[in-house]
């Protein structure tokens, strides 16, 4: 069975460690990678696949908003989770013309993020085997 992979990107190393540990123990068929900056981030991306990407906003250099439009262009299936302190309705607004976008507001419960992985992960299979069924 492959693992599902699971892109953590934010500029605060311990809650990218701290999410991906959480992540870790909770499901060890998850693969979990970090990555602290936006850079960073688009490296990993160009070379090995993900599921799902969950991103900050407001990070030095490549922001979240740069990081997704690129993830949206390159990859249009894939799920994008945003997190960010500074949430407002102008926000939710811009992230909406992306797609299947989650929004997420920190602080947060680490149980309330890990739901959306989770239910993201699900919807996922549930999507791949509606298609598998119909080939």
């Amino acid at each position: 069975m492959q693992k599902n992979r699971v892109l953590i990107v934010d500029d605060e190393e311990d809650l990218t460690w701290s999410i991906s540990k959480r992540l870790y123990n909770e499901c060890k068929d998850i693969d979990v990678q970090c990555a602290n900056s936006g850079n960073d981030a688009l490296d990993l991306l160009a070379n090995q696949p993900f599921d799902i990407v969950v991103t900050d906003l407001r990070m030095p250099g490549i922001s979240g908003f740069q990081l997704l439009q690129t993830v949206k262009k390159r990859f249009p299936k894939m799920h994008v989770i945003v997190m960010t302190a500074f949430g407002s309705l102008e926000i939710e607004k811009t992230l909406s013309h992306w797609g299947e976008i989650d929004y997420i507001e920190k602080p947060f419960e680490m149980n309330d993020l890990r739901n959306l992985i989770f239910s993201s992960l699900r919807g996922q299979k549930e999507e791949y085997d509606r298609t598998r069924s119909h080939v």
